[in-house]
């Protein structure tokens, strides 16, 4: 709530709040007060007075719809006497409605509101489980500059199935996008499996070629275990649960490495399981880098037999990659187009890293509404490599 010295700093806040409500209540009650008075015998408007409560019930706290049934009962009795129902026939029944009508605001005000407090104890949880999951992003991470953004679909819940995250190995830094298949609280098991997965892979040395193994099998073991946890402890109803997940789950997913030893070199690596493919801002003009074969999701890995295959392109300084999940290409419009998504980001290839994935949330709120979440994150090339990495992010 905004302090006494903000709203006398700020005309617009004194019309915001409890007090403004309180105040607009008082003045309707009056006005209607005052034509009930001087209407003539015709103009009965007293009645309206019983909604003032209910009304405030929907947008105040219970302690404002307390003052404003506080200030609508003698209004109320008021515009009784001055219609001559103030007697034995009517009063009771008028003056027990609006008295009942009063609690009832008043306890509907104070549900409203402890929903309300639990929506936001919920949402402040979630907010804090996701950065604690999707940490943020260093600014620089070696030789190249990093961007990231996380738009949730549910307004309700900033937390879903799409996941980022970066690490140095061997002085080249690497970073996946992801996103797991399916919705709800399910798919945070997998996104914490996988996540723990890229950074222990990080750690150990795993090298490109071999990440989308490990990760699928890493992911696997984890689901494996959790199930037997499950049993362990009886709960036979989450054990089905699990080999469901353990069946269906996987995870598209693209990971990137930029130069050589050291970062040093012009090049930049890809392995692309089933993700979309990343665009290459370069000279102002933007290109798609699909993969020449691309491997199977992580969880589905061993359902095929080809070897992983990484492609290389050149990466020069100054260039950026644009790595997303599929909810921003498959966000429409109302009519049902598709976000036009390479034409948007060929058009804003002159953005710098640093606003180029706000011009993108910008203009996809304005042209279509999200279905499913959406994270991108921009991987840019320094021209001046800074002394010093670290081994893992």
């Amino acid at each position: 709530m905004p302090s006494v010295d903000a709203r006398r700093r700020d005309p617009k806040a004194l019309w915001r709040g409890p007090q403004a409500m309180v105040g607009l209540a008082v003045a309707i009650l009056a006005l209607l007060l005052i034509a009930d008075a001087f209407g003539g015998s015709r103009v009965r408007l007293g009645g309206l007075m019983l909604a003032m409560p209910a009304l405030a019930a929907v947008f105040a706290g219970p302690r404002a719809v307390l003052v404003i049934c506080g200030a609508m009962l003698p209004a109320y009795v008021t515009s009784l006497a001055e219609n001559h129902r103030l007697n034995w026939m009517d009063a009771p029944i008028a003056i027990s409605t609006a008295v009942v009508i009063c609690v009832a605001a008043v306890g509907a005000a104070a549900v409203r509101e402890k929903r309300a407090r639990q929506l936001a104890q919920s949402r402040r949880v979630t907010v804090q489980t996701q950065q604690t999951l999707l940490r943020p992003l260093p600014s620089r991470l070696g030789p190249v500059e990093l961007s990231s953004m996380y738009l949730a679909a549910d307004a309700e819940s900033t937390l879903g199935g799409d996941l980022y995250a970066c690490a140095i190995v061997d002085g080249r830094p690497r970073v996946i996008v992801g996103d797991v298949q399916g919705k709800g609280l399910s798919t945070l098991e997998v996104v914490l499996f996988t996540l723990s997965a890229f950074r222990l892979a990080a750690w150990e040395g795993v090298a490109l070629h071999d990440l989308p193994a490990f990760l699928d099998d890493a992911v696997r073991r984890e689901l494996v275990l959790a199930g037997d946890m499950a049993l362990q402890r009886g709960d036979f109803t989450q054990e089905p649960e699990m080999g469901l997940r353990m069946r269906e789950s996987f995870v598209t997913a693209i990971v990137v490495e930029v130069g050589g030893e050291g970062g040093e070199s012009d090049e930049v690596r890809l392995v692309n399981c089933g993700h979309p493919a990343p665009f290459l801002l370069h000279d102002g003009a933007a290109r798609e880098l699909p993969s020449s074969k691309p491997a199977l999701p992580i969880g589905l890995l061993g359902l095929g037999t080809d070897a992983v295959h990484v492609d290389s392109h050149r990466m020069e300084p100054g260039d950026t990659l644009l790595l997303y999940t599929d909810g921003l290409a498959e966000a429409r419009d109302g009519a049902g187009e598709f976000y036009p998504l390479a034409e948007r980001v060929a058009q804003r290839a002159h953005h710098p890293p640093a606003t180029l994935l706000d011009a993108i949330r910008t203009d996809l709120r304005r042209h279509a509404r999200l279905d499913d979440d959406v994270a991108m994150v921009t991987v840019h090339r320094s021209a001046v490599r800074p002394a010093g990495s670290t081994k893992t992010l």
